[in-house]
């Protein structure tokens, strides 16, 4: 016996069939894929959650170090910045001031007859204030005194030398205290 079968139904009807046939295997797959996709996104979701979870830990964590970097080392910074900023304003100033041996080695070299120095104070300009001298000693007569103050009100170095009227009182062997207010 001959086993071949023959498809009787007509061509269009054929084509039908073979339609619905790619039609039904088209909806199989399409479901197939999506389980899978629905099995894979199951797969993911805890994996998900486990890695948000931690970097919510680790951004906790690095905002607690920066906090405690910032609080402690910040202040200190800014503490020691300020320190420094201080240091070089009074080093510029230093900068442009002249020395206090320069000034002393002036002081002294300004002709002094009839007066004995026993002490010089220096004081450093600082900020808008500006340096002074007090100068102490004995003057022999008014005169000798009187002579020396103005030697030193016209030195270069000063701006200005006050002298107590009070130093006057006597007529000889005068104790006095002149201050020098230094030139800028």
């Amino acid at each position: 016996m001959y086993n071949e079968r023959t498809n009787l139904l007509p061509a269009s009807r054929q084509r039908a069939v073979l339609r619905n046939y790619f039609l039904r295997l088209g909806v199989v797959t399409a479901v197939l894929v999506a389980a899978l996709l629905f099995a894979a996104a199951a797969l993911l979701l805890p994996t998900y959650v486990y890695l948000s979870a931690s970097e919510k830990a680790k951004q906790a964590h690095l905002a607690s170090i920066e906090s405690a970097l910032s609080s402690a080392d910040e202040s200190a910074l800014s503490s020691r910045l300020i320190a420094l900023s201080n240091d070089a304003a009074v080093l510029t100033a230093l900068q442009d001031a002249p020395s206090a041996s320069a000034t002393v080695r002036a002081l002294l070299g300004i002709l002094r007859p009839g007066v004995t120095l026993s002490s010089i104070t220096y004081a450093s300009p600082s900020g808008a204030a500006r340096g002074t001298l007090a100068v102490s000693g004995i003057a022999a007569t008014r005169d000798a005194l009187r002579s020396y103050q103005l030697a030193l009100q016209n030195a270069p170095f000063a701006a200005n030398a006050d002298l107590p009227v009070s130093a006057y009182a006597k007529d000889s062997d005068i104790p006095f205290t002149i201050t020098v207010t230094l030139a800028p």
